[in-house]
């Protein structure tokens, strides 16, 4: 399941043929956010495309796409970003992994590629512990009701959406499983991976600071509006962090019954 925004032909058509390179048979789901590209229309693949784009980093298409598979029947969905690609056997081994595991959440490890799709590195920060990128998850059935919680992310946290959603997946407790081979092709534009090279941030790339932002505006909201936002998505915390919230939340709803207090004893 892929959604797109504004990508190129060639980089869109890299994608949709690492897909149908596949070493298992597969179908291509592609969710058009507000700027459908005449060329799929004339692909292999299921083509749905959205009135307007939504600027959530796909979440929204990512979503509708999904649960269209599901309801049409698929066992299981696949996600690649629109910039990326798969190796040949990444269905193959996420489906063997699974079989051989049962985990209704499969993971895949990443390598990461330049702009031009030249390779860095192979990423140790995807590990199927602490963060996984949307690219590599495999989802099937037992976890389509988590599918809808990245519809329900607020556009201020779009830039640690990867970082969200594993959390909320880690607190449903659905059994997982990660493969360690990368399998995955990712463009990154983070500054961080740029520097891990010794090179230059590229032009269109995202600064160290970006991933900092969405902290601070989540951190600006009022108490009770961050509580509500992590109830909706499942996006769990550590007690201690638990324990600080509701006591902010619980002091705003006393605040205006402690003001009242105080005018009733001075007059």
């Amino acid at each position: 399941m892929t959604p797109y925004y504004k990508e190129t032909d060639a980089v869109l058509r890299i994608c949709h043929d690492s897909v149908r390179a596949q070493s298992v048979p597969c179908s291509h789901i592609l969710v058009a956010d507000g700027f459908p590209n005449p060329i799929v229309a004339d692909w292999e693949a299921r083509h749905m495309t959205l009135p307007d784009g939504h600027r959530d980093g796909g979440n929204i298409p990512r979503v509708l796409g999904a649960i269209s598979a599901f309801n049409h029947g698929f066992d299981a969905v696949a996600f690649l970003d629109a910039d990326n690609w798969f190796q040949p056997d990444h269905l193959e081994r996420m489906i063997d992994l699974h079989l051989a595991t049962g985990a209704a959440v499969c993971t895949a490890s990443r390598s990461m590629h330049r702009f031009d799709g030249t390779f860095m590195f192979d990423d140790d920060k995807n590990d199927g512990r602490t963060h996984v990128n949307t690219s590599c998850y495999f989802l099937t059935r037992a976890a389509a009701p988590l599918v809808a919680r990245w519809g329900l992310i607020p556009r201020g946290l779009a830039d640690i959406v990867n970082t969200i959603y594993w959390q909320t997946i880690l607190g449903a407790r659905l059994d997982h499983a990660h493969q360690v081979t990368p399998t995955v092709c990712y463009r990154t534009p983070y500054e961080s991976d740029y520097l891990r090279m010794g090179e230059a941030m590229p032009e269109g790339g995202k600064p160290l600071s970006v991933t900092d932002r969405p902290f601070a505006w989540f951190r600006s909201l009022p108490a009770d509006e961050r509580m509500q936002i992590r109830r909706q998505i499942g996006w769990p915390v550590r007690r201690r962090s638990v324990a600080r919230l509701r006591l902010a939340w619980l002091a705003a709803r006393l605040r205006p019954f402690g003001g009242q207090s105080s005018r009733q004893g001075s007059s």
